[in-house]
């Protein structure tokens, strides 16, 4: 009788196991000063650690270095549709900002603003420039921090109907009064091909 109990024990807990060992993360987007990193969660090792498909990141988190230890959820991807771009640091550590994308057709940036040890997500509903054609793929991306919370970012835009595109680099300052980024510059950029 002993020995079909720790047969059982042991069959019941082999599945466990090997869906534990499975399980990978990645630590990158280290912060200038080295106390915090991005920690990207993937449902099994990639075969490209570099370039992680989507379809396998369970989530993206902002974390304190060494230990590790959970500071913003920046990411929970239950459908395995969402992915994460490389993200960037302002050179004083205070001032994070990354590009999500929820799909495949666009995707936004979200800035933090650290204050001690915790991050605070600010707003950033119009971290965008507004263009007049019917919009179908529209991805901006930040590209570095010019100064403690002034940020240069990237948009593209691709229109419905072989109407083309449009790219533009902006500069966008927090604004502590309202708590808000408004766009202090703009210019047209040549669209890569």
């Amino acid at each position: 009788m002993p020995l079909a109990l720790i047969s059982c024990v042991l069959i019941f807990t082999r599945p466990l196991n090997s869906q534990e060992s499975a399980n990978f993360e990645k630590i990158r987007d280290i912060s200038p000063d080295g106390k915090f990193a991005v920690r990207i969660s993937c449902s099994r090792e990639p075969e490209d650690p570099d370039n992680i498909d989507r379809s396998l990141i369970t989530a993206v988190e902002l974390v304190s270095l060494p230990s590790k230890t959970d500071v913003v959820m920046l990411l929970q991807n239950q459908d395995g549709v969402s992915g994460f771009e490389p993200s960037v640091w302002s050179q004083d550590s205070n001032w994070f900002a990354g590009s999500f994308s929820s799909g495949v057709h666009d995707s936004d940036t979200s800035v933090y603003r650290r204050s001690g040890e915790n991050f605070a997500d600010l707003a950033t509903d119009n971290l965008h420039i507004d263009v007049r054609n019917d919009v179908r793929n529209e991805y901006v991306d930040p590209i570095r921090w010019l100064e403690p919370c002034v940020l240069l970012l990237e948009q593209h835009s691709i229109f419905y109907g072989g109407g083309g595109d449009v790219r533009y680099q902006f500069t966008a300052k927090f604004d502590d009064k309202t708590g808000k980024f408004r766009i202090i510059s703009k210019k047209k950029v040549r669209s890569k091909k």
